[in-house]
């Protein structure tokens, strides 16, 4: 992720595979006086994903006169990140292009990389009061919007059904129920639980326990309240006293997806990328609930908006293929094609779901108006608590006032309060 965008050296500008639907204009937002305005909007993709974002394009293209749309694309987050930055830096950025919400989007705004989108959105008819909320949060800065939301993926409690059927259990409702079943399934080399113990996911049972200190502008307010206290015992108590929940360090495992594959854990909190490690038959032996309630739905957004250059020759062009592409019908197509994760809108959302019967989709519909935007966390702090957290779990002491001290000395570190 790029840090800062004034004083940065014009790098070279990494290469990149341009595609045009049709010859009309450049890839620069240059175009004709008679001719359709030509944006460029740029992305990572790759195989399957570059066929589907193609056919977008198309859709767009075909849609109306105006605007022709032309597609760059890397084949990784790497490569996308290091052309943007050279790109933005050199002032020959696409139109249009992808970033997380929060703190990277907040980088380059502050740098003047990217336009206000306030007026853009209003002249355009982006309707975005239609949008979940947080989300929309996540993609200002100082109080102007500068990402549209795309997509999101979030947070679930995902496990193996044949595990509970044959232990007499059925998915955990309540914590209580969580750590039970957690201390139940834990036999032979298996554990109950997998997770990484990390805000990037624990931060949705901080949430779960009321004691949520991720504000919507990204600074931190009572970061030792109660809550957060109650939710580092309680996964204390499943790693420290009753041993029932293991990381994928512990298990030999690259990663939690892998561990819950390969049935080291019965369960594993994580993000909704989690089937993606499950093949053949075995899919269908997948189930995922909520993470249980405490004081509220607890959950985590990892959300991605387009932004547009503020050197864009184009914008208000910008603005109308930002429109189409958030579009309930686009947004649906493009979900089912699996370049959307979960779409940014209530009203999307709930039209894949009445058509279909994907349980992580229910989920997200459930938990995302409670849903904590990650992004908007600095990554040193982010460094600064997993490091803690990790410590914790690593350790013998469950005791509250062990975790209180802990944090008490993070918030002296950081100077949080």
């Amino acid at each position: 992720m790029p840090q800062k965008w004034k004083g940065w050296l014009a790098a070279a500008l990494a290469p990149a595979v341009v595609v045009s639907l049709g010859a009309c204009g450049g890839s620069n937002g240059t175009s004709s006086n008679t001719g359709p305005k030509v944006v460029t909007l740029a992305l990572v993709a790759a195989g399957d994903t570059l066929n589907a974002y193609n056919a977008e394009v198309g859709r767009f293209n075909t849609s109306q006169k105006d605007v022709h749309l032309t597609l760059r694309t890397y084949p990784s987050g790497d490569a996308y990140n290091q052309a943007l930055t050279g790109q933005v830096a050199g002032g020959a950025a696409p139109d249009v292009f992808l970033l997380d919400t929060g703190n990277q989007t907040a980088t380059f705004a502050n740098a003047g990389a990217i336009k206000p989108l306030d007026d853009l959105t209003k002249s355009a008819g982006i309707d975005i009061p239609s949008f979940y909320p947080n989300l929309v949060s996540s993609g200002k800065v100082n109080g102007k919007l500068y990402a549209i939301p795309k997509d999101y993926s979030t947070t679930a409690l995902f496990y193996h059904k044949s595990m509970f059927k044959a232990a007499g259990l059925t998915p955990p409702t309540t914590w209580a129920e969580l750590r039970s079943d957690a201390k139940q399934l834990t036999t032979g080399g298996r554990h109950g639980l997998g997770m990484y113990p990390q805000i990037n996911y624990f931060l949705a049972w901080i949430q779960a326990f009321g004691g949520n200190f991720a504000k919507s502008n990204g600074t931190i307010s009572d970061f030792g309240n109660s809550g957060h206290i109650k939710a580092i015992e309680e996964l204390l108590s499943l790693f420290i006293t009753d041993k029932s929940a293991a990381t994928p360090q512990m298990t030999g495992a690259s990663w939690d997806g892998e561990m819950f594959a390969k049935n080291q854990v019965a369960m594993v909190f994580g993000g909704t990328w989690i089937p993606g490690g499950i093949t053949g038959s075995a899919k269908d032996d997948v189930g995922v609930v909520a993470l249980p309630k405490d004081k509220t739905t607890g959950s985590v957004l990892y959300a991605t908006g387009w932004a547009i250059s503020s050197k864009s020759k184009n914008p208000a062009s910008a603005a109308q293929v930002i429109k189409f592409l958030t579009s309930d019908k686009e947004l649906v197509a493009a979900h089912k094609a699996g370049v959307i994760l979960i779409p940014p809108k209530p009203s999307a959302l709930k039209a894949l779901t009445d058509a279909g019967n994907d349980p992580v989709l229910t989920i997200a519909q459930e938990t995302a108006t409670q849903g904590v935007p990650f992004g908007l966390l600095d990554p040193k702090f982010v460094d600064k608590y997993n490091g803690m957290l990790g410590t914790l779990v690593a350790g013998s002491n469950a005791s509250t006032s062990g975790v209180t001290a802990a944090v008490d000395n993070l918030a002296a570190q950081l100077n949080l309060k």
